[in-house]
C-alpha cells in the first residue's frame, strides 16, 4: 500500500463481506467502518455461509479470516475462484489473519489474495487500504 492515495475518499460507496468467526474481530471492523458510512458490511461466521452470501450479495470485496471453523481461507478462495458464475469467481479477497509469518503471506498472495492484513488490525492501515481499494475500483 502506498502512503497516500490522492483519489482515496472515505465517502466512496461499496459493499463488503467479512467472513469471520470471532465476534470481537467483527465488532472491531464494524466500528472501523462506522467512519466509512458509504460502505455497507455483511458478516458471516464460517466459510459455508460466507460463500452463500458472496453468491447472493456479490460484494465488491471480501475480507476473509484465514482460520474458520469449517474450512480455511484458502479453501474459501479456491471455491470462489471455481464458481461457475464469473462475477462470483472474480470477487477480490483480502486475507486477515493473526498468522503473520512471511511464508503465510507469500502463500496467500500466490493463491490469489489481493493482500494479507495481519491481526490485530492496524486501524490506520485497514482504513487506508479500503480507501485505496475503493478509489481504484470506483474512480
Amino acid at each position: 500500500m502506498s502512503s497516500s492515495c490522492p483519489n482515496a475518499s472515505p465517502n466512496r460507496s461499496g459493499r463488503l463481506l467479512y467472513i469471520e468467526d470471532n465476534p470481537v474481530n467483527v465488532l472491531v471492523v464494524e466500528e472501523l467502518l462506522a467512519s466509512r458510512p458509504a460502505l455497507t458490511l455483511a458478516c458471516e461466521i464460517d466459510g459455508t455461509r460466507g460463500l452463500s452470501r458472496a453468491r447472493s450479495m456479490l460484494p465488491d470485496l471480501i475480507l476473509l479470516d484465514m482460520q474458520l471453523p469449517d474450512f480455511d481461507g484458502h479453501e474459501v478462495l479456491a471455491r470462489l475462484r471455481a464458481d461457475p458464475d464469473a462475477l462470483v469467481a472474480a470477487i477480490p479477497c483480502i486475507a486477515l489473519s493473526a498468522n503473520g509469518m512471511p511464508d503465510d503471506i507469500r502463500r496467500a498472495v500466490a493463491a490469489g489474495f489481493l493482500a494479507y492484513w495481519t491481526k490485530p488490525i492496524d486501524f490506520k492501515t485497514f482504513l487506508q487500504g479500503l480507501d485505496e481499494f475503493f478509489a481504484a475500483v470506483r474512480p
